[in-house]
């Protein structure tokens, strides 16, 4: 992962990693407390250009300096080690320090092109994650695009909004604006899954049968979903094993009572429905291995 794929991180993601909790939403982006200082009304705020801006001290930037107020360092180093950490995805051996740019305004996306996924690469990443290809392409799309000036390509899934959560081995990103993503089909029952890849693990495994679907795309976008789950007799949720993803399951329980049914019981060793389905494909594997 290179310093345009970290600046790349979803801020939404890195703040709901920490701990933060989305307080409101304008036409420009995301409030959210401050995540370094203690404050009561949020005025940290998170654009759709993946920028912060922290109106009560004025200070701003990209996801490395916002790691530098975390841990109060300006050592680059420091910042994408941390990042890591919160992110918990490995660091390159390496990994080699770059001066870091100071802007105050993000380059976008450009040149992005959604076309059918053929990549052999992509394809097998997710068959590494126990996604084949006719699930992966019944429902994502090959996303080629320029980010600071470099080519980049990955798995696309669309949101309701049009962006798309943007996946490969190197990098998690979304391609703004972000929003949750709803399959519908007139169903009485609803699964809810936190990202695209454990949907995916839903279909491999046979759980979508009957049913419609919302994919949050981060629980950050589980207000969004509260209008659209409120037709459902039945909201099956798939969410992760861990703080998170235990509060969407209680905050949709207070809205919706006794509707809601939390499936993670089927995998409790388990941090997401993905992590269970490689594990089935693991002792596959070695079931085979044993017969031979």
């Amino acid at each position: 992962m290179d310093i345009d794929a970290i600046k790349g991180i979803s801020l939404v993601d890195f703040l709901y990693n920490l701990g933060g909790e989305m307080k409101g939403k304008d036409r420009k982006g995301f409030w959210f407390l401050a995540p370094y200082r203690n404050e009561r009304n949020a005025s940290f705020h998170v654009g759709y250009n993946n920028l912060w801006f922290d109106f009560g001290t004025g200070k701003g930037g990209d996801i490395f300096t916002l790691a530098g107020e975390m841990i109060g360092s300006c050592d680059f180093i420091r910042q994408a080690e941390y990042i890591a950490q919160v992110m918990k995805f490995p660091m390159p051996d390496d990994y080699k320090p770059e001066p870091m740019p100071k802007v105050s305004v993000e380059p976008t996306f450009e040149n992005v092109e959604a076309s059918r996924l053929t990549s052999p690469k992509l394809l097998g990443y997710l068959a590494g994650r126990g996604i084949p290809a006719d699930i992966a392409r019944r429902y994502c799309v090959q996303v080629d695009y320029t980010l600071h000036g470099k080519k980049y390509y990955a798995i696309g899934f669309e949101n309701d909004a049009h962006g798309f959560e943007l996946r490969n081995p190197f990098m998690k990103l979304s391609y703004p604006p972000k929003h949750m993503t709803h399959i519908a089909g007139g169903n009485a029952r609803c699964n809810v899954f936190e990202g695209f890849i454990d949907f995916l693990s839903a279909e491999r495994l046979g759980y979508n049968d009957g049913t419609d679907s919302v994919v949050l795309n981060s629980v950050a976008n589980l207000n969004k979903a509260m209008r659209p789950l409120g037709d459902y007799a039945l909201i099956q949720c798939w969410l992760d094993n861990d703080d998170a993803g235990r509060d969407a399951v209680e905050r949709l329980r207070r809205e919706f009572g006794d509707r809601v049914m939390d499936k993670s019981a089927l995998y409790p060793n388990h941090k997401d429905l993905n992590d269970y389905l490689q594990s089935l494909n693991l002792n596959q594997t070695t079931k085979n291995k044993l017969k031979l």
